[in-house]
This record gives structure tokens, C-alpha cells and sequence, in this order.
């Protein structure tokens, strides 16, 4: 076989990693190793010594193995070879991550999450602000967000951006300037928040349409191109306490209207809850006990088969159900839930009830790094905790997820999250070229033995590694870090 060197953007060569599916669900295929394929764990297979084709518009044209080309068929300049202590791998997703948060990432996790001397208005509230009234500010934060997760190897991410309209669109210019995938979305609150930082709820939908109109404009979605946009546009809800039932349902109008994304806060904190359940009594809804947060999102439309909720940790099986039904998606922050909620999320449960579907979140700067390798780890230490409280309890449950589930969680479940996963999350022909390489043979805090294997290395680099393990990254085809090139 050989390839049209003509069309050829990139050409790679070695192990490829590419996750297929939920590991807790049934297999479409059998999962059998041989000496081109070796299945690392359920739904995620490793193909060794391997052919990747990107093209001109940056989607996957050819996967097949090396053996399979005739001799001197994939030399090219275009070739990346890659050794064999390195691995390609798709790019990762984060699905709850707060932009204008990003400057005090790493501070501030020293209070609850809501009261008057809470996180929110401690810290939150008044860094927002500050965006608003100095865009050289916003500019500096957005480069700092949007630079630093692509190093990290964060492909996509969904990101809350602030109340005010024009540093939201500074954010959609970085990201788009960057080259990084992103949702984005206005954040709208009308009550229970800071006189000087709440709109109308007039003011916030007309805002959230000029957004919706920008996104458009500056992605390009309005033409015939068959490419993702890199920018989509999100309707974003704070969450319920900060926004009223008119202007929930005046969202939840605008995102059926426009077909958008949808995200926001649900069942995060033990405080979070009470109050939502408070504000929904005072409506004389659901008898005046007040509905779960799940039913009011719902009785408002935003449950949508496009909504991605963070955190959850205190949703029912009722209300996995609803989400279920909707189609709706939850994002898995456990290192803020770790300092927030006091709970973890019970995600591995919910992965094999087969629904919602779940992604993962660095919550930054509620969860303070902005790494979603990191996010994974910190979901199998959850997973762990919970498994600790089980035994203690004497609970006959398994909460017990691996690297190998993290990484799935990384990249295949935030696009299915998305519904994007005929697009991204996986390597597969047709699908866009958002990618990363791990590198093992970087200076980092990886040591290779003789005795290591194959999947041991890939192990390695999943638990150990961090920003200097990412040797390369890749959006829609274009290289946006390499090792020798970093910002």
C-alpha cells in the first residue's frame, strides 16, 4: 500500500493507543491480543508498530500497521517516528474548567463553598470582576489558561468564562488563536451574587445571544466546511442558587433555539443542595419540600442530550435516571470534590449502569491543577476512598477504577460526554486529528527498567507523568506544542 504523499499533513509511525469504548460495557469485537494489537484493559486497545495518516484538512485518512506499507512507502518528511518508549495517543477533554478562575489557581482552598465568607465570595466574585474591568487582565489570565492546558495536553476543554460579555469574547479569540478546542460559555447569574456583579435576566440573555453570534462569526460555523468548529458556544447557568427560575427558563429557550451546549453546577455541596432546595420550597413547588437540582434544571429544559453537569456527587439514583433519559452527561471533579463536597462522585457505579455518560474536570481553580492527567489520578484515588469506606461498612460494592479507566475517562468519555465522539476523543479513520504524544524518553520523573514492557512504560506514564512527559501536541491537524518549540 502506498500513500498519496500529495494530501499528507503528518505521518506517524509506532504505538498508537486508542480507546473504543466504555470499559464496563459489553465489547463489539473480540478483545484478542497478537503481535500487532494488545488490549491494555476492557475498550482500550494498544496497536503496535503502526501507520497514522493525517491529512490537509487534519482528519485521520489511514490507520493500518507498518507491515502493511511497501518498502519506503512512508518515508517522508512529514514522518514523526516514534520510539519505543513513546505512544501516540488522542488528546484530552476537560469538561469543567473555570478561565477566569485560572489566576489564583493553586490558592484559596481554604473555604466552604457558599456563605458570606465563603469561596465564592471570598475568591470567586472579585476575580471574575477584575476581567471585566481591565482586558489586559483577561488577556493575560486566558493566554495562562488556554497556553498551559494545551501543554498539558488538554485538547478540549468546556470553559466557564465570567458575567461580562467582552472578556468572554477575549477568551474565544485565544483559544482560537492558540489553537485549542473549546466550548465557551457567558456566565449568567441574577440573584444571590454581588449587586455590581448580576444582570437582568434580560441583559443576560441578550448577552449570551451576542456571544452565541460571536462564536459563530470568528469559528467560521456558518460555512460549508466539513470541520468542527473549534469554537462551540455554551449556555451556562452559574447554578441554581444564583439564578432564577425566569432565567433558567429563558436559557433553557435559547438552547433549544440555537442547538447549543449546555453546562453548569448540579447536587455539588451539602450547602449547595439545601439552598436550591430552599429557593424551589419558596415557589410552592414539589409541595413545598423543594425539588432536587436535577428536577429543576429539567423543569426549565437544560437537561438536554448537549448538557454536561460538574460534580453530582449528590445525585440520586432518580436523578442518574433523569440525566439518563435526557441524554445528559456528568463531569467528574474529584479533587474539588475532595475540598467542596466532602463526597465523591460513585463514578464507577454509574459507569456500569451504562448512563449518564462521564468525563472528567479539573474544576480549576476549585480543583488546583490544571492537569487532566492529574484529574485522572485523583479519580482513582476517590475511587479507592470510597472502596475503604465500603470494606469498613461491610459493603458487598466494587468502587475500584485503574489508570487504564482514567484514561478512558480523559478522552473517550468527555467526547461521548459531548457527543463529539464521531469527531474526537479516539484515533480512527475519519475522525479529527486531536492528538498528544507521552514520551517516556524525556527528563521527567520516569525511570526505565530493562525488566519494563511495553504496557508497563504506557502505565508509567499515565501515573507518573505530567507536562514534560507531552512531547507533542495536536488540534485539527495542527502541531500546537512540540518539545522543542514550547511557549
Amino acid at each position: 500500500m502506498e500513500l498519496d504523499l500529495e494530501k499528507v499533513q503528518w505521518i506517524f509511525r509506532g504505538n498508537i493507543v486508542v480507546p473504543t469504548r466504555n470499559p464496563f460495557s459489553a465489547p463489539r469485537e473480540p478483545e484478542l491480543d497478537d503481535e500487532r494489537c494488545r488490549w491494555i484493559g476492557p475498550g482500550l486497545k494498544l496497536l503496535i508498530d503502526h501507520v497514522l495518516y493525517v491529512n490537509e484538512e487534519g482528519s485521520i485518512s489511514e490507520l493500518r500497521p507498518a507491515s502493511l506499507f511497501a518498502a519506503g512507502a512512508i518515508d517522508s518528511p512529514r514522518l514523526v517516528e516514534l520510539s519505543k518508549n513513546e505512544f501516540l495517543c488522542p488528546g484530552m477533554i476537560d469538561l469543567h474548567i473555570h478561565a477566569a478562575q485560572y489566576a489564583y489557581t493553586g490558592t484559596a482552598t481554604d473555604r466552604p463553598l457558599m456563605g458570606p465568607n465563603g469561596w465564592l465570595e471570598t475568591y470567586t466574585f472579585p476575580a471574575e470582576q477584575r476581567l471585566g474591568s481591565d482586558p489586559s487582565l483577561a488577556r493575560q489570565v486566558y493566554e495562562g489558561v488556554v497556553r498551559n492546558t494545551l501543554l498539558a495536553g488538554t485538547t478540549t476543554a468546556v470553559y466557564f468564562a465570567t458575567l461580562h460579555l467582552d472578556p468572554c469574547k477575549v477568551l474565544v479569540d485565544i483559544a482560537l488563536e492558540e489553537g485549542q478546542r473549546a466550548l465557551v460559555g457567558k456566565v449568567c447569574m441574577d440573584r444571590h451574587s454581588p449587586l455590581n456583579y448580576t444582570q437582568t435576566v434580560e441583559m443576560n440573555l441578550k448577552e449570551s445571544e451576542e456571544l452565541i453570534e460571536y462564536i459563530q462569526m470568528k469559528s467560521g460555523q456558518q460555512t460549508t466546511s466539513a470541520k468542527l468548529p473549534l469554537v462551540l458556544p455554551l449556555i451556562t447557568p452559574r447554578f441554581i442558587p444564583t439564578c432564577s427560575p425566569a432565567l433558567l427558563t429563558a436559557l433553557g429557550k435559547l438552547a433549544a433555539e440555537r442547538s447549543c451546549h449546555v453546562t453548569s453546577h448540579i447536587s455539588e455541596s451539602v450547602d449547595e443542595v439545601a439552598f436550591s432546595r430552599q429557593l424551589d420550597a419558596s415557589e410552592g413547588l414539589d409541595n413545598g419540600v423543594g425539588r432536587t437540582d436535577a428536577k429543576i434544571f429539567d423543569g426549565h429544559g437544560l437537561l438536554t442530550d448537549k448538557c454536561v453537569m460538574a460534580h453530582g456527587v449528590f445525585l440520586s439514583e432518580d436523578d442518574l435516571d433523569l440525566l439518563q433519559r435526557r441524554g445528559s452527561a456528568v463531569a467528574h471533579c474529584p479533587l474539588s470534590n475532595f475540598c467542596f463536597a466532602g463526597k465523591s462522585l460513585h463514578c464507577r457505579n454509574i459507569l456500569q449502569r451504562g448512563g449518564p455518560q462521564v468525563g472528567l474536570g479539573t474544576d480549576v481553580a476549585g480543583g488546583y491543577s490544571p492537569s487532566m492527567l492529574h484529574s485522572s489520578r485523583m479519580t482513582v484515588v476517590a475511587s479507592q476512598s470510597l472502596q475503604h469506606q465500603a470494606i469498613a461498612n461491610n459493603e458487598d460494592v466494587d468502587h475500584v477504577l485503574d489508570y487504564r479507566h482514567g484514561f478512558y475517562l480523559d478522552t473517550l468519555g468527555g467526547a461521548k460526554a459531548l457527543k463529539l465522539d464521531n469527531r474526537i476523543g479516539s484515533l480512527a479513520v475519519g475522525m479529527e486529528f486531536d492528538a498528544m504524544i507521552l514520551s517516556a524518553d524525556v527528563d521527567s520523573p520516569i525511570q526505565l527498567f530493562d525488566s519494563d514492557n511495553v504496557l508497563d512504560i504506557f502505565q508509567k506514564l499515565c501515573v507518573l507523568g505530567d507536562d514534560r512527559n507531552i512531547k507533542a501536541v495536536y488540534v485539527q491537524g495542527r502541531r500546537v506544542k512540540d518539545c522543542n518549540a514550547c511557549y
